[in-house]
């Protein structure tokens, strides 16, 4: 049987949650930990859902929710919870076309994934990184140039720190990194990097998408809300990607591993050669 399509739910922006308001947030990993604190102290009163029984959780964890005042809903979700909430949040791991969510999205209650949340709290400029494979290794890459270039950095999203652990503090980097799964991008709106890079599209997640045009299509929507003074950043190696072009005013840059005239990098004799259309070429070994 083909599986339905990913659904894209409709999110008022700015999200119009206020003090007192029930939010409800499935999923009690770390980025549900996260956005639990954060709304908690916006006033809303805030329920956690998550499949796992209570004794399969941190205690710790369970501990410090419960004593800021969550509500803690384990070993499944009940309808009830979901259809009486103002807004639901959803962590990345959770899947979007689960019953309860596609009932809630009938009943007009928003429903936004966590990164989407906390991008629309955020001032910093983001650099955003997905791809099948290598999204972690190049995120942690680009956070340690930035660093070593002097500059303070972010370094999380789907690694290590979610997005909404930076929303919710003082915000003080001047450059967010950011690795983003597909998961992530079914559930943005209004997400806009400064930079999106793409490193490839092949088969993987077939378990949650159609097929993998499905998957490369929730992949691509990292670029979607981007427009000028932004930047795409492509493999040119990889054929899904290699016919792709941004809309008008993103400025598209492509890299490969053999030297063609349209390439902004490339490898050459053990050489990365590197530069922006009608300028220099920088040289890295």
């Amino acid at each position: 049987m083909a599986k339905a399509p990913v659904q894209k739910f409709k999110v008022p922006s700015p999200l119009s949650t206020g003090p007192g308001d029930k939010v409800l947030i499935v999923g009690l990993g770390i980025s549900g930990i996260w956005t639990a604190r954060w709304m908690t102290q916006q006033g809303a009163r805030v329920t956690v859902s998550d499949m796992k029984k209570t004794s399969a959780l941190d205690p710790a964890m369970v501990e410090e929710l419960m004593e800021s005042g969550i509500e803690l809903e384990t070993g499944g979700h009940r309808k009830e919870t979901f259809l009486t909430a103002d807004t639901i949040i959803v962590s990345p791991g959770v899947p979007h076309d689960m019953p309860l969510l596609r009932s809630a999205a009938r009943k007009n209650i928003p429903v936004i994934g966590e990164m989407e949340l906390a991008s629309r709290f955020i001032h910093t400029p983001i650099i955003a990184v997905t791809g099948t494979n290598g999204k972690t290794t190049v995120t942690a890459l680009v956070g340690e140039l930035l660093k070593n270039a002097g500059l303070k950095v972010f370094v999380g999203g789907n690694i290590g720190t979610p997005l909404m652990a930076y929303a919710s503090g003082k915000q003080e980097a001047d450059y967010l990194v950011v690795e983003v799964s597909s998961f992530q991008l079914d559930t943005i709106q209004t997400f806009c990097p400064f930079i999106s890079v793409i490193l490839n599209i092949t088969p993987d997640h077939l378990d949650r998408y159609a097929d993998v045009e499905a998957y490369a299509r929730s992949k691509l929507r990292i670029y979607e809300n981007q427009g000028p003074g932004h930047y795409l950043i492509l493999n040119d190696d990889d054929r899904r990607l290699s016919s792709l072009g941004p809309a008008s005013g993103v400025s598209l840059l492509r890299y490969g591993l053999g030297r063609r005239r349209e390439l902004n990098a490339f490898l050459e004799e053990g050489t990365v050669r590197a530069g922006l259309a009608g300028g220099p070429t920088h040289c890295f070994s």
